[in-house]
């Protein structure tokens, strides 16, 4: 029987705005695809008594994610807010700063429930209004989480409660497997086949199951946005990459039978005692699938990206909150 795949409409141009992530730098040099966003004079504070009274729309970095997708199709654009990152004043603050508005979203994806990723999202529906807008998530990103440390001590990882999302507001699509957004343009893969080897998952996380706690290392409300650019392959955006980067490629290219990996953006979770050491297998097998561009943001961690860095030097670029990644169809 042949293999059923399910295709990205092909798109001329695919942009990603970082909204939220750790790091910023607005002096950082541009490339060739990455539009840095620059300090102007009306985000420099005044000089003297009279205060800058857009002296609150710096960007700010926190540990979460959120990035805006906009996706062009014979000139016409969609645009998703994938992940809300970690604090509606956060979110808020930058979707200002970047002068993104809210009427502009035409979706929301959700790459898992854990609170960096999610906890945005409360402020950012009281600001869409009555508006009936997609939400895509997997039904475990409800679940209570923790993690259990190796002493002992547990830190709780809020979830995203149903009673956040205004039902006359937002449309709820809970989806294990994947969900095709505007037109076509943008998929959300749903849960990740796992395929490699060494990403085995966080074997310390737990989920609160009918009451009770139980291990939770796979994560599988895990998910990633792909989209199809003409002539050059798949643009791939991960949350963390609780999956393992590897296997959130590798299911890329299983759904859509398309190998060819543009570029990857996101967390790829790399950091931390209990990841490091499967850094130089995943750095490996990077280099084995050869995206075009890679941007680890998030919780990739700084030992995993100087690795990628020095390894994949011509892919490499380094994140910041407010870059516009652009990525254009070949002639």
């Amino acid at each position: 029987m042949a293999q059923s795949y399910i295709i990205p409409a092909e798109v001329d141009e695919v942009r990603v705005t970082t909204v939220v992530d750790g790091v910023i730098d607005v002096l950082m040099a541009g490339t060739d695809v990455a539009e840095r966003y620059m300090l102007g004079p009306k985000w420099l504070p005044v000089v003297g008594s009279n205060p800058n009274p857009l002296g609150n729309m710096h960007l700010v970095a926190e540990h979460g994610f959120s990035a805006l997708i906009k996706v062009n199709r014979g000139g016409a654009t969609s645009t998703v807010l994938f992940d809300t990152g970690v604090s509606r004043s956060g979110l808020l603050n930058n979707l200002d700063a970047l002068e993104i508005r809210a009427p502009d979203l035409q979706a929301i994806i959700l790459s898992h429930g854990h609170a960096d990723h999610s906890l945005g999202l409360p402020g950012l529906v009281q600001r869409l209004g009555a508006r009936n807008l997609p939400l895509v998530l997997h039904p475990d990103a409800y679940l209570d989480r923790k993690i259990v440390l190796p002493d002992g001590h547990e830190l709780q990882l809020p979830a995203p409660r149903k009673a956040d999302f205004q039902r006359e507001y937002i449309e709820v699509i809970e989806e294990t497997g994947p969900s095709m957004l505007v037109d076509g343009g943008i998929l959300a893969s749903g849960e990740v086949a796992r395929r490699t080897e060494f990403e085995t998952g966080f074997a310390i996380h737990y989920a609160n199951r009918g009451g009770a706690w139980e291990p939770d290392p796979l994560i599988m409300d895990d998910q990633c946005a792909i989209m199809n650019l003409r002539g050059q392959g798949l643009v791939v955006i991960t949350g963390c990459g609780h999956a393992g980067i590897i296997n959130i490629i590798r299911n890329a290219q299983a759904l859509t039978g398309i190998q060819a990996i543009h570029a990857v953006i996101g967390g790829f979770h790399l950091t931390g005692g209990l990841f490091e050491p499967i850094i130089p297998a995943t750095v490996s097998a990077l280099q084995e699938i050869g995206p075009r561009y890679i941007v680890p943001g998030h919780c990739t961690g700084w030992a995993a990206t100087h690795r990628i860095a020095q390894a994949m030097p011509e892919a490499f670029i380094q994140n910041s909150v407010g870059t516009e990644f652009v990525f254009r169809a070949s002639d």
